[in-house]
Parts: C-alpha cells; structure tokens; sequence
C-alpha cells in the first residue's frame, strides 16, 4: 500500500492552512464527527505541527473546515442535494439575477469561487464576509418531507407524535461555531461512500463581500423557503362563513379585486415574475428582492427583510397588508374604509365567468350596511349561485372553466352552478344536490389496447379560492359509483358515497349529451413500444402519458427534448476514443431493438473503483432519451426499495433505465433481486393480486458504482444476464472531455432516441424488414460467440448493442465509425470461474435424481398402488409428448432442498437453466418455469427437465 490518500490530506491541509482556514480531522466511519476535541478550535486556529500529526500515519481520516471568525470570517452556504435535484440553485440564481448589478454579480462571483460538490449531491459555496460578523449556522429553506422519504426514525417520531412536522432542509448555512467537510474526504468518511469533489477553484478562491451583500444572499436564499407559515388573524385574518344572500364583505371585495402594486406603492416596487410569483425590492430602488407575492395559492406578502412596516418572514393577506399601512392594523376601521370607497355588498362572480379586472384604484359603489364595516373577516373563492330556475341549467361556462369546447351543454333536467351539479327531483318541484362542485368529463382517452380512460375535471377550494383539479380514470371505473369515489376520494372528489349512483348517471348524461363535443385523445400508459406497434418517446410527442403510479410522473416528465439535435452529436462525438461512454450510448440506442429482436431485459454495469466519469458515461447514454441531469427524475440511485425499482423498470417499453452508485443501496439483496427478475421481464408475484402484482417492463438497466453489480449477488447464474465492465469510462486523463461531455449532454438531450425509433420504424415497415434485423443480429450473434459457455449465452446482448452502434452510425446518428469487434470482445468476456456453477448445480441434482430414482412416482408404481417414500415424492417420471423420451419432473421445494446442502441457491442457478433449455416452459404459467404435473391423484407445479437437462435411461425406466 502507499500512503497517497495521506499525502493528499496533508497537502489538502497546508493549503487550507496557507488560504486562512482552520483545520479539523474527521473520523472514517460514516459519522462526519470530528477525531478530536475540537471546542478550542472554535477560537483557535490549528497549527501546521497538528495537521501533520492527524493526517499522518496509517489511519483513515476526512478533513473539514471550521466556519466563522477562526477562518477569518468565511461562511459556507450549502445547498442540499435535494435542492439540486429539485432546481432550487437555479431558481435562486434567477432571482439573484433579478435584484440588481450589486447582487447579481456578487452571486456571481460565489457561484465561481471555491465550490464543492457533497456526497449527496449537494453543492457547498464559500464567501467571505467584510464588516460584520458570520452568523452561527441557520437554515434558510425547507419543506416537508414526502411520506416515501421518511426515514425510519421519522415513521416512530411520527407514532410518537403524530402530529409532528417532518422536514427536509434544503439550503443552510455553517457559520460561526459550525463547521464542513472539504475535499479530498472520500471513502468510509462518508455514510455513502462517495467523496466530496472540487467543482470550481479552491481555497484561495474564496470571494470577499461586505456583510450587507451577504445578508441580502441569505435573504434571497429564504425565498425559496417551502415550509408551511402559520397565519394569524392580525396579519391575514382568516376566511368568515358566507352571507346567507350572497354578498360580499368589503375584506372579501378588496381580497378578490384588490392590487398588491397599489397596496405596497410607497414600500415596494415590483422587480420580476416567475410564474405566479413576484419579487419586489424597495420602492427608493436601494437594493435587491426584498418581498415576495404569490409564492403560495393564497397569495400571501412574505417580507424578508427588516426597515418596514412589515415582520419579516409573516404572511400577510392584502387585507392584512391594507390594515397595517393604512390602519394601524385596525381590521374594523379598515373594513369601514373600503365599504366607504365601494368594496362589498354584491354577488360572487360564477365559477367559470370573467373575473372582475383589478382596478388601479376603488371603484365607487353604494356604502356598506353597518354590519359589513365591522367585519374584519376576508373570504375569496366562492361562487354566484344561478337562479332556481330549470331555464338557466345550460348557462355554465364550460369553455371558461374548464376549457371545454364552447358548444358543452348541460342534459337536460341538470344544472351546473358554483355550488355544484344538481337534478331536478321527479316531481319537478325541486333540485336534488348530485355533487358538492362542478364535476364533468373533459376528455375521453383511449389506449393501443383500446382500453378507454376519461379525464374527470372538478373545481375545489380547499385552498380558499377555486382551483381546478383533473385525473384520468378508466370507463369502467367511472361507470362504477361507489368505486369512482373510493379511487378519488382522496384527490378531493366533491361527492359522497350516499351520490354514488347519482354521480355515476350524471356523468354518462353529460358525456351522452356531448358526444363530439367533448375532445378525444390517443393515451400511453408507459413510455416506448405500445401495443398497435407505435413507439412514444416522450410526453412531448403529441399522446397523452398518464402513468399507473404517482412515482413514475416525474421520471416520466424527464423525458424531454432540449437544446439540438446537432448540439448532442457534437457532444458525443468527444467521446470517439472512449469505449466506455460508447457502449453506454450503444445500449441506450438499443433498448427498443429488444422487442422486435425478441431479447429479453438485461443489465449493462460500468464499474470501477475511480472517480473517472462513471456517472458521466451513464448520463451520456441517458441523454439519448432524457434529461440526464441530476435534479431530473430519469436518473434513479440504488438508494430506494425494490418495489419502487419496479415501478420505475414498468414505466418503459425498450427505453434504458439508469440506476446510479450500487454503493448507495442499504440493502446488498435488493441489487440480486434485481437482476435476478429483470430478465423476466415482470416484477415480483405479490399476494393477492394486488396492484402492482408482476409489474411489466422491457429495458435495458445502465448502473454503475465502485463494485461490480455482480458482487452483491450469489446467483451465479447471473453472470449470463449482465454484461460488465471494470475499465475507467474516461481513463486517466479524461477528465475534461467527461466534463465537456456532461456540459454537453445537459444542454442537447432527448433527440437521439426519437430520432433512432423513427429509423427503426421505417425499416420495420419494410417487406421482410423485421426478419431483416433479426438475421443481422444472429450474424452477429454468431461471430460473437467464444469457446466458452457464458461467453455464448451473452453473444446476444453484445450483438444488440454493437447492431445499434453500427446502425446508428449508418445513419450519420452517431458521429465516428463503429467500434472494432475486438474491443467488444476485450470488453465482454467471460472472465470469473464461478460462471459455471449452474452446471455443476446440475450434476448435484442429477447425480441425486439417480441415486433415488425410486422416489420418483410413476404409473406403474400407482398401479401397484406403492406408499409414498418417507419423505415423499420426489417428483414424476413421465414421457416427453413430442419426443418419447424419459421427463424427470421434479417439485421445486425438494430441489431447493437438494442443492442447498453442497451451497446453491435454486433461485441463482434456474434462469441459467432456462436460457440453457435445460427446463421447459409455458407462457401460461407464471412463472413459466413452473409448470403443472399430475401424479398421485395430485397436481402440482414441478420443474420439468427437458432430456438434454435431466436424461434418464431409456424408456423402459418408466416401469
């Protein structure tokens, strides 16, 4: 061994030492806690002498940085992983753009200082701070966590306290008192294993800013806070009941019509807009963002810094915010005022018909009723209802609020109103409530299978102002009351059991009464092949994607086109001289020839204990369909559970699915579960068959990590389905051509793939054209194949990949000339000993089927009417229908059993005798292996040997 992980860790300390930092040793074992005592290191800068001694020697050590004035006064703002993968640093960044040159270039100026990227994926910033101290560490933005991220600890707090917020903090900071990890930290430092790398600069780059700045970074960075604020009737005063006839209050008036630009004119002036939200700075234009209006549905004022009127970080409703500047924050005098200048006293504006437009003052109108000044209650998003009478029912506005085609009508004895659908009772003497809101079909959908879907569109306030809400559910569903409201009901379906039935006629009324009139679309379930043979690519492509689980939309979103065609050739073209990052585009461009070459999923794993560009080879392969970057969902991690890898496999049908980092997962069998069941093509068997039984997908799986895939599994049958590969993507000395590349890929992606499908279509289209590919891929299979077992069984899956390279490369898609069939042979060879130990679990089993051949039922034994042995039946011998020959059958649990003593697993050696023919199958069974023998007067499930896996004398051992 050699000592250059210390010898990195001295030299990484002299230049911390050199740049002004203090200094602390971190122990290796996944804590992040420091080595030492380190409370007068608060005070007290370390000594070079220390360094020397703590990074010295044998042990493993990380090495972080104490913040604050020991450093002279440095301070680390970190944005978390989450933050990145969820856009945050760029949605901060545009917002530091939009304060103005002093901050815009200070943040700048950070962003190119001394930057590191965390284990987690996280980004930490450096900046200096002049005249004024570091704060101590704070969080300036957080949301809540998500039920599928709670950690167990957060599942017993929560039993404990089930009221308890569970939160997720997305950027802090370390400051006086707190201290970080720095690069080269790697290794058992981390609970991951992955070390902290430089991004950008370096210790000596760390910029200077006068601590105004800085307070106005930390402002900004509190914007993009995501954490529920609590409200108070002093600042937004709560929604009041509605009027029995009707009326507006002048707080709900001035709620709905009021201008935030009018109330803060003489505090704030409006700087930008980002979709709903704006950003506002002082209205003297000293400064950058200080406030921000529409951040949330109820569009609340959040101030964020101090020197107004205002408390910092509160929300205030416009009433609230009229109140206090011009009141005192006296709700009643407020509420006369506006009364006074025409606010309230008229009806609620229809769900659906055109809001009433702001004005830039009040406009005049009768004075409010007595009882109306004192009201110091705001309300918005409620509705006008229409007159009693049967003559208004077609007068809702379908276009308006649900942009529904403007020749909808209701049905007849129906009317839509603000507070619902209702039907007139038999007697024609009264209306009967159906639904508590507007409730109506908005598309109908039907898929390649043909299976039809409608779109229910519904209006729900909730939230305190009307909102429209949609979700896609199958006819059938829809057809079926009481099953409608208990797969919608948590979506805030406006309807009740006890409506059911009166629910479900509604809506089949209303779509009878439209037919033509309601749009009609084509709908995918999943990405890639469809069942009529179409291909979708992406949501972009003109066919509605509605997925089967909430956790394949965002993924599902990833799938977009960005940037240019011509800009990603230019990208990949860098890649020429590596292998590696080749053979990764190469799968990712043969994932749809899976199907029509008739190939089962398989595993593609780039490992290698370097940091030279493993992620960066797979975000290149994934760039062919997908954002690659990492705050898009495509690029999934090995940290989650094998149910949810299931879901993310079934999202696609010949698209590649990328798993990052095997390092990261928690539990070793999760990554031999995987690929044991990916080349089946379906998930697991669950219980019941409940939602999610047996999952379907068709893929090509991109991982990569410091261990080969292969090592965190004992099937050795496995070998014969994963293609590997322990070389550095970009060797030794290509690290910018992987940075160039991954700057590449993330500005052009999404073109490849859709442009590689339409070349595949067109060639299928042709006379012969499948058989065509096919026989192009068994030549290749067949120059592929070696001396050696494992190395014919992977023939097929290396011949796919290099007939994708050598197609894609035909057509001008890839920029460089195919790889030699040398190097994918160099690449792909059957290389462990190990990868014939399904064979020789064979001859175990084969060697004890011989030895108690008297333990296998026949006729003739039934005819003789023989006992069962002791330990029962071993399984059947019966003759082969088609070829006449003996057929051992043998039950599974046995053979388990027989092969567990010498130490095989059955479940790491059957998919080695499936491919091998060794086992019959039936596509009707599931698992096909399994199929059904009679014997005994039972019928059981058996694996059934064909006479090349099990032979057994001649016929005349069936007697």
């Amino acid at each position: 061994m050699t000592d250059s992980p210390i010898t990195d860790l001295r030299a990484a300390a002299r230049d911390l030492h050199d740049a002004g930092l203090c200094v602390l040793p971190i122990k290796a074992d996944g804590t992040k806690k420091p080595a030492v005592s380190w409370l007068e290191y608060k005070v007290t800068r370390t000594t070079a002498e220390q360094h020397n001694t703590w990074f010295g020697g044998d042990r493993p050590r990380g090495i972080a940085v104490v913040y604050g004035a020991v450093s002279g006064n440095v301070e680390l703002i970190e944005f978390e992983g989450i933050a990145i993968r969820e856009g945050l640093l760029e949605d901060v960044t545009e917002i530091m753009e939009a304060s103005g040159p002093r901050i815009s270039e200070a943040w700048a100026a950070i962003l190119k200082g001394w930057v590191t990227e965390s284990p987690s994926g996280g980004r930490h910033f450096r900046v200096r701070v002049e005249g004024g101290d570091v704060p101590g560490n704070t969080k300036l933005a957080s949301r809540l966590a998500e039920e599928h991220e709670y950690t167990d600890a957060d599942r017993q707090r929560l039993r404990e306290k089930p009221n308890a917020r569970i939160v997720r903090v997305l950027i802090e900071t370390r400051g006086e008192g707190g201290y970080g990890l720095v690069e080269p930290s790697g290794g058992t430092v981390h609970a991951s294993g992955r070390p902290y790398v430089c991004l950008e600069g370096g210790p000596g780059t760390i910029p200077t800013l006068d601590a105004e700045t800085v307070g106005a970074i930390r402002d900004v960075c509190r914007m993009v806070d995501k954490l529920p604020q609590p409200e108070v009737a002093k600042t937004a005063p709560r929604p009041a009941p509605p009027r029995a006839d009707g009326s507006l209050r002048p707080g709900d008036d001035f709620e709905a019509r009021g201008s935030w630009e009018d109330i803060l004119r003489d505090v704030f002036r409006p700087l930008s807009t980002r979709g709903s939200e704006t950003y506002w700075g002082w209205a003297d234009g000293v400064g950058g963002v200080k406030a921000t209006t529409g951040k949330d549905e109820h569009d609340r004022l959040f101030v964020f810094a101090t020197g107004s009127e205002f408390q910092s970080e509160v929300p205030y409703s416009k009433f609230g915010a009229y109140a206090l500047l011009n009141h005192n924050s006296d709700h009643k005098a407020a509420a006369r005022e506006l009364a006074r200048l025409g606010y309230g006293s008229r009806h609620l504006a229809t769900v659906g018909a055109p809001s009433v437009a702001r004005a830039a003052s009040p406009a005049p109108g009768p004075a409010a009723a007595p009882d109306d000044a004192e009201d110091e209650h705001a309300r918005v998003g409620d509705e006008q209802e229409q007159q009693d009478d049967p003559s208004h029912r077609g007068g809702f506005d379908y276009a308006d609020t649900f942009g529904l085609p403007a020749t909808v009508r209701t049905p007849d004895s129906y009317r839509v109103t603000g507070r619902g659908v209702e039907v007139l009772s038999t007697s024609g003497e009264n209306w009967l409530r159906v639904t508590f809101a507007p409730l109506v079909i908005t598309a109908t959908f039907e898929d390649p299978e043909g299976d039809q879907y409608v779109e229910l569109s519904w209006i729900d306030r909730s939230l305190g102002r009307p909102r429209r809400i949609s979700r896609i559910v199958s006819r059938e569903t829809a057809k079926r009351g009481r099953k409608l409201i208990e797969t919608l009901g948590s979506a805030g379906l406006p309807a009740v059991e006890g409506d059911a039935r009166a629910v479900e006629k509604w809506l089949a009324e209303f779509e009878a009464r439209n037919v033509g009139r309601i749009p009609s679309e084509q709908l995918a379930r999943w990405l890639g092949w469809q069942d009529d043979g179409s291909f979708v690519s992406s949501p972009e492509d003109g066919i509605k994607v509605d997925t089967a689980f909430e956790e394949q939309r965002g993924p599902a979103r990833a799938h977009v086109r960005t940037g240019t065609l011509d800009g990603w050739r230019d990208t990949v073209a860098r890649l020429a001289t590596y292998p590696v990052p080749r053979v990764a585009v190469a799968a990712a461009l043969a994932a749809p020839l899976l199907k029509p070459l008739g190939l089962n999923s398989f595993t593609l794993d780039i490992s290698s204990r370097s940091t030279k560009g493993k992620t960066t080879a797979l975000q290149c392969a994934l760039s062919v369909w997908a954002d690659p970057s990492e705050h898009a969902s495509a690029m999934s991690n090995w940290r989650t559970t094998l149910y949810a890898i299931e879901k993310r496999l079934n999202l696609v049908r010949g698209i590649v699915t990328v798993f990052d980092e095997t390092m990261a997962v928690t539990d070793d069998t999760l990554i031999d579960e995987v690929l044991y069941q990916l080349p089946m093509n379906h998930g697991k068997a669950r219980s019941g068959g409940a939602f999610g039984n047996m999952l379907p997908w068709e893929t090509i799986l991109l991982s990569s990590g410091e261990r080969p895939a292969l090592s965190f599994t004992t099937s050795q049958g496995a070998a014969a389905r994963i293609l590997g590969t322990t070389i550095p993507p970009f060797g030794d000395g290509g690290g910018a051509v992987a940075a160039a590349a991954r700057e590449g890929v993330l500005a052009h992606h999404g073109h490849a793939g859709p442009e590689f499908i339409r070349y595949i279509l067109s060639g299928l289209a042709q006379p012969n054209g499948r058989e065509k590919l096919k026989e192009h891929h068994r030549t290749l299979v067949d120059e592929f194949r070696g001396t050696g077992d494992m190395t014919n069984r992977r023939a097929p899956m290396v011949a796919a990949l290099v007939l994708a390279e050598t197609l894609a490369c035909r057509t001008g898609l890839l920029p460089y000339e195919p790889l030699a069939h040398d190097v994918w042979r160099n690449l792909f060879t059957a290389h462990n000993p190990t990868d014939n130990r399904p064979d020789m679990a064979l001859d175990v089993l084969r060697e004890y089927v011989a030895a108690h051949a008297h333990e296998l039922f026949t006729p003739t034994r039934k005819a003789m009417n023989e006992k069962p042995p002791y330990a029962g039946w071993l399984g059947v011998l019966g003759t082969d229908k088609e070829t006449g020959a003996a057929e051992v059958a043998l039950l599974p649990e046995r053979v388990r059993k027989i092969l567990a003593e010498p130490g095989y697993s059955l479940d790491a050696v059957v998919g080695s005798w499936i491919d091998s023919g060794y086992l019959k199958t039936l596509k009707s069974q599931r698992p096909a292996h399994l199929v059904p023998r009679r014997f005994d007067g039972a019928r059981a499930k058996c694996l059934a040997f064909t006479p090349e896996g099990m032979p057994f004398g001649d016929q005349d051992d069936l007697s």
